[in-house]
């Protein structure tokens, strides 16, 4: 197989950044190798035509293609793939730096500290104190370029005769470096209770003796970031209060368009956390507070990171909604936010998605019809989706379908290696209990009685509250 890293970074580039990567490879200030841009464009070509071409080429095929009848050389194609990977993230490097100009100017402020270079120093400075004025949801990285911006300015001024105007270089870079210290600090506990609460560790983040009474001083009690995190914290080391849950909601509906969308997008993660915990808890109302914060992270416009969805909150996002019955409200979503998703997993998320919303609407036919669209190759999406299916042979009485889905679903999980012994356990148990319902009729009381209380006490099987409805279900007939 040809080089995986260089292969894996062209294929996480954006049909704009290859043609840009394009251009900086034909500049010679950045590149002078004919046969790297060669390489490239032999790559990008198998690309454009198709992603998986990359994925099988292989090295002679490669070399045959740049040099034709030359002997194959080794050393030569590997050091011409690392030297196409290394621009590959210098280009990475180059165009993240460009889509930050105070950054920029930070580089160039330290370029220019040169006495005959003063007048180009003051004139840049003045436009880094401009974007630092217009920001209007500073984030982390704000208050820490304005520290290193200040920083500079006052360094400079300790080195000259002149001191009259020294405090007033001293006191910005003072209170920039305060402001990131807080917020960073602050930040970085949060992750270490976050991460605490999940597991043991040997290494403890600790806040010094009258922090919090700092965040909460004149100077930074006003600050919309420090102020959100602050209740951010509180929720997690008091969750049993539940005041700091509503006022966080609060704080973020209020300083929404104050605070950064990376900001945003933590600070509603960590409350949707706070609602996890009360639904462990058994505090189902929650679901619905958990449903409110997804429609808040839409209306917000924070949902999508980098143009992208991530899949497992557009599943946990349905899931939610169908929990609490937004059925409609559902339906919209995964219409108009499939399309957000990896391509290579888009359809098979679309359509067992859309299936498992019919499934809840009871319109059986439409489920089945999605699922012949999924591909059982990926693991979740085989279960979920044989799952949904026996659902639905279940709920339309498809007994002679269903026993054959039963069967042939007992033989996928003992042969597939990649499902894991408590998940075969899990699945294995929902199979035997959706049998034995499936066997008994609305007469034999007992033996559904029976089964009920088997299934409320068996501890390892998926789907337990559709097997205990459906249980429900056969006494209720006989009643």
């Amino acid at each position: 197989m040809f080089s995986d890293k260089l292969t894996t970074l062209l294929q996480s580039f954006s049909k704009y950044e290859l043609n840009r990567f394009g251009k900086f490879l034909r500049s010679p200030w950045f590149n002078e190798q004919d046969d790297v841009v060669r390489l490239y464009e032999l790559l990008r070509l198998l690309l454009r035509k198709n992603e998986d071409a990359l994925r099988v080429l292989d090295k002679k095929s490669v070399w045959k293609s740049l040099y034709d009848k030359k002997p194959y050389d080794d050393a030569q194609l590997r050091r011409l793939a690392s030297d196409l990977t290394q621009l590959g993230l210098q280009f990475l490097s180059e165009e993240k730096r460009r889509e930050n100009p105070l950054r920029e100017l930070l580089d160039q402020q330290d370029a220019l500290d040169r006495p005959e270079l003063r007048k180009h120093l003051g004139s840049l400075e003045k436009q880094a104190l401009k974007i630092l004025e217009q920001e209007k949801t500073p984030d982390v990285a704000h208050y820490l370029q304005s520290y290193q911006l200040h920083w500079q300015i006052f360094n400079r001024a300790t080195k000259v005769v002149d001191t009259s105007n020294y405090l007033e270089k001293l006191a910005p870079a003072d209170r920039a470096l305060d402001n990131f210290y807080l917020l960073q600090k602050l930040k970085f506990y949060t992750a270490w209770l976050i991460f605490s609460g999940m597991r043991a560790g040997a290494h403890e983040v600790s806040l010094p003796e009258g922090f919090l009474q700092m965040t909460e001083s004149e100077h930074y009690r006003d600050n919309p970031l420090i102020a959100t995190y602050r209740q951010v914290l509180h929720c997690l080391v008091d969750p049993e209060q539940e005041t700091h849950y509503r006022q966080l909601r609060t704080l973020l509906n209020t300083h929404a368009a104050q605070i950064g969308k990376s900001d945003l997008r933590e600070c509603y993660l960590i409350a949707q956390n706070y609602c996890a915990f009360k639904i462990n808890q058994g505090r189902t109302e929650y679901y619905q507070e958990n449903f409110e914060l997804y429609k808040s992270i839409i209306e917000q416009e924070i949902l999508l990171e980098n143009g992208q969805l991530q899949e497992g909150i557009f599943k946990n996002i349905v899931t939610t909604g169908l929990r609490v019955g937004e059925y409609d409200w559902v339906e919209k979503f995964i219409r108009e936010y499939a399309e957000f998703l990896p391509q290579s997993i888009r359809e098979n998320a679309r359509s067992f998605n859309l299936a498992n919303l019919y499934s809840r609407r009871r319109e059986h036919a439409r489920v089945i019809e999605l699922l012949r669209n999924v591909e059982y190759s990926d693991v979740v999406y085989a279960l979920g989706s044989k799952v949904l299916l026996v659902y639905t042979y279940y709920e339309t009485n498809e007994m002679l379908a269903l026993d054959s889905l039963l069967d042939s679903f007992r033989i996928y999980l003992r042969r597939n290696k990649l499902i894991s012994k408590n998940l075969k356990t899990e699945y294995g148990n929902f199979l035997s209990f959706v049998k034995k319902l499936s066997s008994l009729l609305p007469r034999q009381q007992t033996e559904i009685e029976q089964v009920r209380q088997r299934i409320e006490k068996c501890k390892s099987v998926t789907s337990k509250k559709w097997l205990l409805e459906k249980a429900d279900e056969l006494q209720k007939i006989k009643k």
